[in-house]
């Protein structure tokens, strides 16, 4: 069975409940914790729970810009796949599993609404290189 999650309807709900597209207010208002870590080159971030606190870790020498979509894909994560932990992989290809793809999907239009841009131009940027 598979279930269509409609991405593009999570994220403008998500947006119009919390009122922002900002995904750093969006994580606070979920109550998830963003640490900005030292981590290996071949880890972008990652999320995990523990006893019902969930954490975003982040790797704090990615460019700015690159953390920000970290972020997003981490919080697409969170808000499709609740039950689910992963690490975001540099040396992976991120669309290697259906989890992963749809973190994606969820980044690329929550950063659409962050930054006003064509959707179409998000997907191509981060098929293309946001980690690389």
């Amino acid at each position: 069975l598979i279930v269509s999650l409609n991405i593009p309807l999570r994220v403008r709900n998500l947006v119009n409940r919390h009122d922002t597209s900002d995904p750093y207010r969006i994580a606070k208002e979920l109550n998830c914790s963003v640490y900005f870590l030292d981590l290996p080159s071949t880890v972008n971030g990652f999320w995990k729970r523990t006893l019902r606190r969930r954490t975003i870790a982040i790797n704090k020498n990615l460019p700015e810009w690159q953390q920000a979509a970290v972020l997003c894909h981490e919080l697409g994560h969170i808000v499709c796949h609740g039950r689910y932990t992963a690490f975001s992989m540099r040396n992976v290809s991120y669309s290697n599993t259906r989890i992963e793809r749809e973190a994606d999907e969820f980044a690329t239009y929550l950063m659409a609404y962050r930054y006003n841009l064509d959707e179409y131009y998000v997907s191509q940027f981060l098929s293309e290189g946001w980690r690389s």
